[in-house]
């Protein structure tokens, strides 16, 4: 009997949990991680701007190469992750997939490059848990996925 009116009284306070607060949640985190890689293919993109593209390169070929990928494509490839990756996630558009791109990249940082380059670095491990959660969640009820599977669900 306690129980049945400690569930009772507890109710509203999961359905606010469950509404509000943890898609709220899941945005936060989407957005915390988009900017965090956002920011790094900006400073990359505006070196391409600026013509010091090479420095980008020089970085994918002699401080964090990545095995079996040469240098100008793997600069190529990891910017332009960076800076569309980021905003999938952020918009919650493709959520899942842009989550899975930069959970990817940050396993790649932190497994692949050889542990003396220097990028091993105990955030990535928050970043791959971070980023498990809209990979296995979704997005979440405030992104355009919610937002495009009610328009396709009512057609």
């Amino acid at each position: 009997m306690i129980l049945t009116k400690t569930d009772t009284m507890l109710e509203p306070l999961r359905i606010l949990a469950n509404n509000f607060l943890s898609p709220l949640l899941v945005l936060g985190i989407r957005l915390f991680m988009a900017d965090i890689f956002f920011t790094s293919g900006l400073i990359k993109f505006k070196s391409f701007l600026n013509g010091q593209w090479d420095t980008t390169v020089y970085l994918f070929r002699d401080v964090h190469p990545l095995p079996g990928i040469p240098a100008e494509l793997a600069a190529i490839g990891g910017t332009g992750g960076e800076l569309v990756l980021p905003i999938l996630l952020a918009l919650g558009l493709f959520g899942r997939a842009g989550a899975a791109g930069l959970l990817v990249m940050t396993a790649v940082i932190q497994f692949a490059i050889p542990a003396e380059y220097g990028l091993m670095n105990a955030d990535h491990y928050l970043w791959m848990m971070l980023l498990a959660v809209p990979l296995v969640m979704g997005p979440g009820k405030f992104s355009l996925d919610h937002l495009l599977l009610k328009f396709i669900r009512k057609s």
